[in-house]
């Protein structure tokens, strides 16, 4: 089974708005970089396919010296570069996706495995962010099963949508 893992990610002059109290733009875009590299060598170190969707041509080009694909798109927001992420992969012959977020935390290459292991049972797999608001990884199989939704409340949605054969990781 061929399993792609998109990753949306935004430019990262508009990345971890959140945090606009605490850093400023330069910090706030640092720190969005830091965090994709890491979950972009996480996913390249899988062997999978992995394709970075973004806004930004820069971000782009940071993705593919990571040894990632990428594509370059006007996405209106996370929700709409997971859809066509997916979308892509699923033209490009994928059965799956894994769609991660650019910004989960000390993701590792097993982690990401233990997801897609998860999915052969299971047709959706959702890994709440740690408030069980939001949505950290949504596998699908196929791509197209479902419209992927991320930020606050995307998890319960998602729960919804998969139904039955959802399953929920930590």
């Amino acid at each position: 089974m061929t399993v792609t893992i998109v990753i949306p990610a935004r430019a990262p002059r508009t990345a971890k708005t959140r945090l606009r109290g605490a850093l400023g733009p330069a910090d706030r875009a640092r720190l969005a970089l830091a965090m994709l590299d890491d979950v972009v060598v996480a996913a390249v170190a899988t062997g999978w396919p992995v394709l970075v969707v973004t806004d930004a041509p820069s971000i782009a080009a940071r993705a593919r010296r990571s040894g990632a694909r990428a594509m370059v798109v006007a996405a209106r927001g996370t929700r709409d570069g997971a859809r066509r992420g997916a979308t892509r992969a699923l033209r490009d012959g994928a059965d799956a996706v894994l769609i991660v977020a650019a910004d989960v935390p000390c993701v590792r290459p097993a982690d990401l495995r233990r997801i897609a292991a998860a999915g052969r049972n299971h047709g959706v797999v959702i890994v709440p962010d740690r408030r069980r608001s939001g949505t950290n990884a949504l596998y699908l199989r196929p791509p197209s099963r479902m419209s992927p939704r991320f930020g606050s409340g995307s998890f319960a949605a998602h729960r919804s949508a998969a139904g039955a054969d959802g399953r929920v990781l930590a």
